[in-house]
């Protein structure tokens, strides 16, 4: 997906779905945010997950389905409207051509963008790694199982203050 002014002057999201493209009246940001709310999550709490795993970088990539293990990553600063936004499962090889990078897509489209072989590369890896990182998390079957507790306590319902206390069951010492 990368963005593309239509016929009025508006930045539109250009969407490549196979060797099919369409024009959505949406910003790029903004699809990808919208489409991350369809499924109940958004693209900040997204991009802050994903910092979160592979630590505080610029131009982070993203899950983007976490159900069919959709991944994206920028080739540069979202802010700039020709940003072009990958799933890396499709790219099936990218070479260097001088400062620019030629990218063979999984539909048989190459395309060739601005930006250097080594750090689209980098970026491929990283998105790879999020998404490896993300689905084995998603696989624990008992994550609360890492909060062990010594010991199995009665809690008791207050009939005075109409509560628990929920105090007494923290372990002390």
């Amino acid at each position: 997906m990368t963005g593309e002014y239509n016929e009025h002057g508006k930045l539109c999201a250009r969407v490549m779905i196979g060797s099919n493209t369409l024009l959505v009246d949406r910003k790029p940001v903004q699809l990808l945010d919208e489409t991350l709310k369809y499924i109940g999550f958004d693209l900040r709490g997204a991009i802050k997950g994903a910092k979160e795993i592979l630590g505080n970088r610029k131009m982070c990539p993203f899950v983007m389905n976490p159900y069919q293990g959709v991944c994206l990553f920028p080739n540069k600063s979202p802010r700039k409207e020709d940003c072009i936004w990958f799933n890396p499962d499709h790219i099936v090889d990218c070479r260097a051509r001088g400062t620019k990078t030629v990218v063979e897509l999984s539909n048989g489209i190459s395309m060739i963008v601005e930006t250097k072989h080594h750090t689209l590369n980098n970026k491929i890896q990283l998105a790879l790694k999020l998404k490896r990182i993300s689905s084995e998390r998603g696989k624990l079957t008992t994550p609360l199982s890492l909060f062990k507790a010594t010991k199995i306590k009665e809690l008791r319902f207050n009939a005075t203050t109409g509560k628990y206390n929920f105090g007494s069951l923290e372990h002390k010492g």
